[in-house]
């Protein structure tokens, strides 16, 4: 169910954010000072503290505010939030369609070096629930970084993840670097660690060498229910399970990089606070 709420107005001032990344406040308790300080339009998200829900918040002009004078903008801000809550310290992938146990949701957390973050994970994004529809996919994930992008490929049900502290863009970029970024089987509990620049693609979650070469991930020009699991790419040196028939270890398949695509029942994108 949609909740909305619209908290105190704040007296105007001219200041541009400059950056493309959804701010994200660590507590929904700051988003005053935050709407004092933007301009109307700007985006935030906050986290509640009660519950580790995250609030999807925009800065906006006031219409009633008791503290403006005649002529002035005042500035309030509204925020959303959409679902249940998606958090628990007890489970805390429990949403996910792809059957993450306890066990497993604790050892994927441990897998994350980034410094500073509470490991609790929210679900932006699933495939079965929101629709294989690309705006839908743009809309929850823009601006969003620390995240984990889970697959389930439908053929071999294997799950695979993939982790990186960039967020996610409407736009191509090359040449990116990502030191906390990997992939890895979840069913093998096979980790591959960043080796290399990477590129960020532009249309669905993905995971791709600074060449081109992609090794996990949905690519294409919308998002679908076809991506890749490949290994044996330098950046991303995931290990083959059979050498002998290239068998990856991230989807159970062969290597069909240059031989079609892989079938993805589900594909899951977690936001990390």
């Amino acid at each position: 169910m949609l909740k909305i709420i619209i908290v105190a107005a704040a007296l105007a001032t001219q200041q541009t954010f400059a950056s493309s990344e959804i701010p994200r406040l660590e507590s929904c308790q700051d988003s005053y000072t935050f709407a004092v300080a933007h301009p109307p339009g700007t985006k935030f998200t906050c986290v509640n503290d009660a519950d580790f829900n995250v609030w999807d918040c925009k800065v906006v002009i006031a219409v009633m505010f008791s503290q403006c004078k005649k002529g002035e903008q005042c500035r309030d801000f509204k925020c959303k939030y959409r679902g249940e809550k998606n958090y628990t310290v007890e489970y805390p992938f429990k949403l996910s369609r792809m059957g993450i146990t306890k066990d497993e949701g604790a050892w994927l957390l441990q897998q994350i070096q980034v410094p500073g973050l509470r490991l609790a994970p929210v679900l932006l994004y699933q495939g079965s629930r929101d629709g294989w529809n690309y705006q839908e996919y743009r809309k929850r994930t823009d601006g969003y970084n620390n995240t984990y992008a889970f697959f389930l490929f439908k053929e071999t049900q294997r799950r695979a993840a993939g982790f990186r502290t960039k967020y996610y863009t409407h736009e191509q970029w090359f040449n990116i670097e990502d030191n906390y970024a990997f992939v890895l089987s979840i069913d093998k509990r096979i980790v591959a660690r960043v080796n290399g620049k990477i590129q960020l693609d532009s249309y669905g979650p993905s995971f791709i060498a600074d060449d081109g070469h992609m090794v996990l991930g949905v690519f294409g020009t919308l998002l679908n229910k076809y991506g890749y699991g490949i290994c044996g790419v330098t950046t991303f040196n995931m290990p083959f399970e059979d050498n002998e028939n290239t068998i990856c270890s991230l989807n159970g398949l062969p290597n069909r990089y240059n031989h079609g695509w892989d079938e993805l029942e589900e594909v899951e994108i977690w936001h990390i606070l």
